[in-house]
């Protein structure tokens, strides 16, 4: 029977100076976004704010809306402590599925366990083949918790493609809304590592 291992890449595995991209101290990268941000995150010496500010389209509007989310960051993309209990709780409950444990369902499953509320309206949705949001409960919903239903609806659907005009209106979408979104994306982009992210400046 075989095993598959991962390698989990360590601080030293990803020095710039290790890097074919990388043309010295004085030209430093080769390219404008780092090509192997998802391999750095892993080994844990991006900031919160390099991963964000390279991960999305440079709008002003948008930029503007990212650069508040950098300036709330308090060490963790989780809302709190409840938010990482009820996520790692469902985890455990719906188990290990290869074909569906994607990093746009684990996304999903972030913004839908963001508040209890939310978390509550969702439990349905969950089965061993995915996430089916017909089964969500949405009578009475706030409109912050429709946004978090409809955002992790749209990247279970899209991955990290969705359309990001509306993140920038902030008559549409609140400030805690917009920031579980792009958290969710960072997910759906580099996968569950993203949750590791812990300094706001690279190290």
């Amino acid at each position: 029977m075989s095993q598959t291992t991962h390698f989990k890449y360590k601080m030293e595995d990803v020095e710039c100076k290790f890097c074919t991209e990388y043309r010295g101290k004085k030209r430093g990268c080769a390219h404008v976004v780092c090509p192997w941000l998802a391999e750095r995150i892993e080994a844990g010496v991006v900031g919160y704010e390099e991963a964000l500010l390279d991960s999305f389209p440079h709008d002003p509007r948008l930029g503007a809306k990212l650069r508040t989310a950098v300036q709330l960051f308090h060490g963790s993309l989780w809302l709190n402590e409840g938010h990482r209990q009820r996520m790692e709780t469902l985890k455990a409950r719906e188990g290990f599925q290869r074909r569906r444990d994607t990093p746009a369902y684990f996304a999903a499953m972030y913004l839908l366990t963001a508040d209890p509320d939310t978390a509550n309206r969702a439990a349905n949705c969950f089965c061993r083949d995915g996430i089916m949001f017909s089964y969500a409960t949405t009578k009475g919903i706030s409109p912050h918790g429709y946004t978090l239903l409809s955002a992790a609806r749209d990247i279970y659907a899209n991955g990290d493609g969705i359309a990001l005009t509306d993140l920038a209106d902030g008559e549409v979408i609140d400030t805690t809304a917009f920031c579980l979104i792009v958290n969710a994306l960072l997910i759906a982009r580099y996968g569950c590592v993203a949750l590791e992210i812990q300094q706001k400046e690279r190290r």
